[in-house]
């Protein structure tokens, strides 16, 4: 289950990063709409590797036309795997017209912000701390020297 924080009247609830919704899958269905080819990569890593060999995927989906290319290394094979979940991806994002994003990378939105306002919130933290430590310091230095005033009246 998921936590749930109150913040000014508003209830928000957690997000683990670990309790994401899944990703999209792709299915043994979507390989027989799929067409695939191999391509001389153009600019990337792999060097004059890339240039020589046929590691880049292209794949398109038949039925709604989307193309999908990766070239992220040089393998061909984990070419190949990234592709098909980028594929999948994208036909998830075609099938859900109404909604900007899916919801998975809504979610990740939202553990974004949540990182983000946990920094703020340490961040002004240490900064708070650091300058109650300060006035700690200066007020000990004030009372040292008015020990030190007391004590030459005193003589």
């Amino acid at each position: 289950m998921q936590g749930i924080r109150w913040l000014s009247y508003t209830r928000v609830h957690l997000i683990k990063k670990h309790k994401l919704p899944p990703r999209p899958k792709f299915t043994p269905s979507l390989e027989s709409q799929c067409e695939e080819k191999f391509l001389h990569g153009g600019r990337g890593p792999g060097g004059q590797k890339i240039n020589k060999c046929n590691s880049k995927v292209q794949l398109k989906h038949l039925p709604t036309g989307i193309v999908v290319e990766c070239q992220q290394t040089r393998s061909r094979d984990q070419n190949r795997k990234i592709a098909r979940e980028k594929l999948a991806l994208e036909i998830e994002r075609a099938n859900t017209p109404g909604q900007s994003g899916t919801i998975r990378e809504k979610a990740l939105q939202q553990w974004h912000q949540q990182s983000k306002k946990s920094k703020e919130r340490k961040a002004k933290g240490k900064h708070e701390q650091h300058r109650q430590e300060r006035e700690l310091q200066e007020l000990e230095k004030l009372k040292q020297e008015q020990d030190i005033i007391k004590s030459m009246m005193g003589s």
